[in-house]
C-alpha cells in the first residue's frame, strides 16, 4: 500500500500536474499519508507522512549556496500553527536564512548564529537593507575598471589551488577580490555574494557537485577566460539584487528585526537574552562536510586565512569529522539505552566492514553528534521561556555502516530527558535526497524522509 502512495508522488513529479490534495490511509494502526497543494495543514495529524507540491519561492530563499536547505514551508506552518505576535524566534543553525526570512514574515523577532562563514554571510545579506539602485551602479564600475585592467595581483593561496581554478580564472578573480575590497563597505556583502557564487561556478568542478571533486567521464571542463569570470559575477550579482529588491518589496519599511548573535557555539549559547521559540534545522549526521563543501568560497572571500584556519572551523562544528586517532579509537558511550548498541555496531564492523579504521572513526562521529546535540539542547531550553517551543527538522533515519541509526527519534528522546515534552511530528517525503557526492549505499545510503518534531518546554 505505501508504495502504491510512493508512487502516486513519483507520478506527480514526473507529469508536473498536481493532484487534488488528499489523505490516504497507510494502514491498519499506521498515521495517514497526504499529499498538498501548498503550505502545509494547519489541522495536521499528528504522525502524517506528508508530501508537498511547492509552489515557487520568494528568490531570496534560494540566493546563496548552503547544501541541503531547509524549505521554508516547515518554519511557517510552525509559526502559524504554535506562535503568536508579540515573539521572538531563535535559530541557532541558520544556514542559508530560510527559518529567519519566515519568522521575518510572520511579524516576529529573530536572534540567529552559524559557526560557517559562509552562512553568516549569506545571512547577513538577507537581513541588511540595502540600496539596490546603488550597488548595481557600485557593480558596473568594478566590472568596468576590471575589464580594463591587465595586472591581476596574487593574494590567495591554498593546497592544490592550480588543480582546481585555470589561471585566467585565478586573475579574473583576483582583480574582482581586489576592487571589492575597495568598494563602499556597505556595499561589500552583496558583491562577495556573487563573488561566492562565481567561484563556485568558474572552479574545475562539475556543474552540481557539492564536494571538490572531478568526473571527467561525466563532463569535460571547458577553458574559461577572464571575461568569463566577469561575465558570471554580473549574472550572480544581478540575481541577488533582484531577489534583494524582490525581498525588500514584501518587507516595506518595517525594521528588520533580526540581531546576529556574537560568533559562538550552538553547544553554548550566551549573553543575556531569551526567546519564546527555537525553529531550526540542526545538521544531517555523516552526510555532508560543510566545510569541505564550501572550501572554495572560504578561500577566495577571505572568510579564512589560510589551510589551517579552515580545518579550525571543524572544532566549532556539530559531529564534527575532524577527530584525532587516539579518540576514535575509543568506543564511545552515551548512555542512551538505543544509541549506545547502534554506535558499538558501527564501531565493531557488525554490519558493513570499511577501509582503514573508518568504523571507529563513523561510530566516534555519531557518539559526538548526539552529545554535541545533547549540549545545544540543553543550552537552548536555558534561554527559552517556559512555556516555549522549540521545533527541529532533520533526516529521520540515516544508515552509517550499514547501521540504520533513528536520528530524529534519539534527538527528541534526548530532548526530552533535558526536560522537553514532545507534543508533535510529521515526516515530509523527500522527492530527492541524492546529494551528487560519491556514495556507497552499503556506507551511508540516501535518506527518504525528514522528520519535523515540536518540543514543549513545560511553563512554570
Amino acid at each position: 500500500m505505501l508504495a502504491k502512495q510512493l508512487g502516486l508522488f513519483e507520478e506527480f513529479g514526473k507529469t508536473g500536474t498536481c493532484p487534488e490534495p488528499q489523505t490516504l490511509s497507510v494502514g491498519a494502526g499506521q498515521a495517514p499519508y497526504l499529499h498538498v497543494a501548498g503550505d502545509i495543514p494547519l489541522d495536521l495529524p499528528s504522525g502524517a507522512l506528508l508530501s508537498i507540491a511547492r509552489k515557487q519561492p520568494l528568490s531570496i530563499y534560494l540566493l546563496g549556496f548552503q547544501p541541503a536547505k531547509t524549505i521554508p514551508e516547515i518554519p511557517r506552518w510552525f509559526l502559524q500553527a504554535y506562535a503568536s505576535l508579540p515573539s521572538t524566534v531563535l535559530d541557532p543553525f541558520s544556514g542559508s536564512g530560510t527559518t529567519i526570512i519566515e519568522a521575518l514574515r510572520f511579524g516576529a523577532s529573530v536572534y540567529w548564529l552559524d559557526y560557517h562563514p559562509l552562512s553568516r554571510l549569506i545571512c547577513r545579506v538577507k537581513t541588511t537593507t540595502f540600496a539596490a539602485l546603488e550597488v548595481l551602479e557600485e557593480s558596473f564600475d568594478i566590472l568596468r575598471k576590471s575589464s580594463r585592467q591587465k595586472h591581476a595581483p596574487e593574494t590567495v593561496h591554498f593546497a592544490n589551488k592550480d588543480f582546481w581554478f585555470q589561471e585566467p580564472v585565478q586573475e579574473g578573480l583576483e582583480i574582482l577580490r581586489e576592487h571589492i575590497l575597495r568598494s563602499r563597505a556597505a556595499n561589500q556583502p552583496v558583491l562577495w555574494l556573487a563573488l561566492a557564487s562565481t567561484v563556485r561556478k568558474t572552479s574545475n568542478m562539475n556543474d552540481g557537485m557539492l564536494l571538490a571533486a572531478r568526473r571527467p567521464h561525466i563532463e569535460k571542463i571547458p577553458k574559461r577566460s577572464r571575461d568569463d569570470v566577469f561575465r558570471y559575477f554580473k549574472m550572480y550579482l544581478d540575481k541577488a539584487i533582484a531577489a534583494i529588491a524582490e525581498w525588500q518589496s514584501c518587507v516595506g519599511d518595517a525594521p528588520v528585526r533580526a540581531t546576529e548573535l556574537p560568533l559562538q557555539d550552538a553547544r553554548a549559547l550566551g549573553g543575556d537574552w531569551t526567546c519564546d521559540a527555537v525553529v531550526t534545522s540542526p545538521p544531517y549526521i555523516n552526510a555532508i562536510d560543510y566545510v569541505w563543501a564550501s572550501k572554495f568560497e572560504l578561500h577566495w572571500l577571505g572568510l579564512v586565512n589560510n589551510d589551517e584556519d579552515r580545518l579550525n572551523l571543524y572544532l566549532r562544528e556539530i559531529g564534527t569529522e575532524r577527530i584525532p586517532r587516539s579518540e576514535y579509537r575509543e568506543l564511545g558511550q552515551t548512555g542512551h539505552e538505543e544509541l549506545d548498541p547502534l554506535i558499538e555496531d558501527i564501531y565493531r564492523a557488525r554490519w558493513y566492514r570499511a577501509s582503514g579504521e573508518q568504523n571507529q572513526l563513523r561510530a566516534r562521529v555519531v557518539y559526538k553528534y548526539f552529545t554535541d546535540m545533547r549540549k545545544h539542547f540543553v543550552s537552548a531550553y536555558s534561554k527559552l521561556r517556559p512555556g516555549g517551543f522549540y521545533c527541529f527538522s532533520v533526516g529521520d533515519v540515516s544508515r552509517i555502516c550499514g547501521v540504520e541509526v533513528p536520528v530524529a527519534s534519539i534527538l527528541s528522546e534526548l530532548a526530552c530527558e533535558v526536560g522537553f515534552l514532545e507534543k508533535f511530528r510529521f515526516n515530509l517525503l523527500l522527492k530527492n535526497r541524492k546529494l551528487n557526492v560519491p556514495r556507497n549505499v552499503n556506507w551511508a545510503g540516501t535518506i527518504k524522509h525528514d522528520t519535523t518534531v515540536v518540543l514543549e518546554k513545560p511553563a512554570k
